[in-house]
């Protein structure tokens, strides 16, 4: 099971090097608080992750606003969500250069693997063929974890942190839910829990 958010389908991974605009740190986040459901809310999102990305101020403005509640704001769920993404860009003074030393490693060893199409190479595929790569990727997975639960924790979410690594469903579902408000998207209905009315599942 994933603990682990996925940025929403419909977004766009950022092009290294394409920089921020100059702007006031919150900014970003506010117009995609103004276009949240509408079909701009992609185009808005994947500004408002490349100011995380580019600009320190946003990225901390961000995780200080979206820690609170604010009338008119956010849902819960949305709040989990882009809380989700900031947390997977944290980085942490002792475990950072650790994870990142992990993922060089991880490609050395996935390249040692010449028969698969180095873009067709999935995690599944390579974790079967080969126990280093498979003990790598569970070592990267666990660090990586304890810094985004380290990273909610410090910024005063410890239920999100504690839902992140708990098995009951509730923070992926968060997640769902939250992507399909925001980015205005059909709620995804999988189980009883998803359904608590019974309104939906037949």
């Amino acid at each position: 099971m994933t603990r682990r958010a996925s940025r929403p389908s419909g977004s766009r991974v950022r092009r290294i090097g394409s920089p921020a605009a100059k702007t006031d740190s919150l900014q970003p986040l506010h117009t995609l608080l103004a276009r949240r459901g509408t079909n701009r809310a992609d185009e808005a999102l994947e500004r408002w992750l490349d100011a995380i990305a580019d600009m320190p101020d946003a990225f901390e403005e961000s995780s200080t606003y979206l820690a609170s509640v604010h009338p008119d704001g956010f849902t819960t769920d949305e709040r989990w969500l882009l809380l989700s993404m900031l947390a997977e860009t944290a980085d942490h003074p002792l475990y950072g250069d650790t994870c990142a030393d992990l993922e060089t490693q991880l490609e050395l060893e996935a390249n040692e693997w010449p028969d698969a199409d180095p873009d067709a190479r999935s995690d599944d595929q390579l974790r079967a063929a080969s126990p280093v790569y498979r003990a790598l990727s569970d070592a990267w997975s666990a660090l990586r974890t304890a810094i985004e639960v380290s990273f909610l924790r410090d910024i005063g979410m410890p239920e999100m942190a504690r839902a992140m690594i708990d098995e009951t469903g509730s923070w992926e579902r968060a997640l769902r839910d939250g992507e399909a408000t925001l980015m205005g998207v059909p709620r995804i209905v999988l189980t009883a829990d998803d359904d608590p009315f019974g309104i939906l599942l037949p």
